[in-house]
């Protein structure tokens, strides 16, 4: 009766065992699937955030390039328009030129201040987005998954179990037989009849 329980207990196991494995190797295969995505999707979010920083450096590198053509037009406009002497022209003159290079330039130096200003906000918003966007994929990847605890694997019956056993079933087959001799009014008592019967 026992070995048909282990028996049943063991087929159990094993089955129990293969559902384990099954869906060990599913997890693990969404788990790498899941890492390979990140692996893809934060390479493209650096790739992104690289496009974006060129692309604010290149307009801040033009607003400086714009600058220093304007100083050189300013330069040769202003030294184009100063007379080699003052003639019979008014100090005024000279002094509302002056005035107006001396704004412009202040104007120029103002607007490159703020183009750089604008490059230092954009390059740091450009960061605060490739973070949250690499966070974002970390959340989607979620954390390695961690196998169940295995089956209790069954034991079979130890050697005493089993002599009791043995035992326990030629007890079974005696008592019946002990049950017919008194029946049939046959003595049992002491080792006669038993010791008889079982020599012949």
């Amino acid at each position: 009766m026992f070995g048909n329980q282990f028996k049943a207990q063991k087929r159990n196991y094993n089955r129990e065992l293969s559902i384990r494995r099954t869906g060990w190797t599913s997890a693990s295969n969404v788990w790498n699937m899941k890492n390979d995505q990140y692996d893809i999707n934060t390479k493209e979010n650096l790739r992104a955030y690289t496009g974006v920083v060129g692309s604010i450096q290149r307009n801040f590198g033009l607003e400086v390039s714009q600058f220093m053509e304007n100083k050189r037009k300013n330069f040769i406009e202003r030294t184009g328009k100063t007379p080699a002497n003052g003639g019979d022209r008014a100090n005024s003159f000279g002094r509302s030129m002056e005035l107006a290079a001396m704004y412009n330039e202040a104007a120029q130096e103002s607007n490159l201040r703020r183009a750089d200003i604008k490059q230092g906000e954009d390059l740091r918003g450009a960061q605060r987005t490739l973070q949250s966007k690499q966070s974002q994929e970390i959340g989607k990847r979620g954390f390695e998954p961690i196998p169940d605890e295995p089956p209790v694997k069954p034991k079979g019956e130890s050697y005493l179990t089993q002599a009791l056993n043995i035992a326990n079933t030629a007890a079974s087959f005696i008592h019946p037989v002990q049950s017919i001799g008194k029946a049939a009014g046959i003595g049992l008592g002491g080792s006669g009849f038993l010791t008889r019967f079982f020599q012949g």
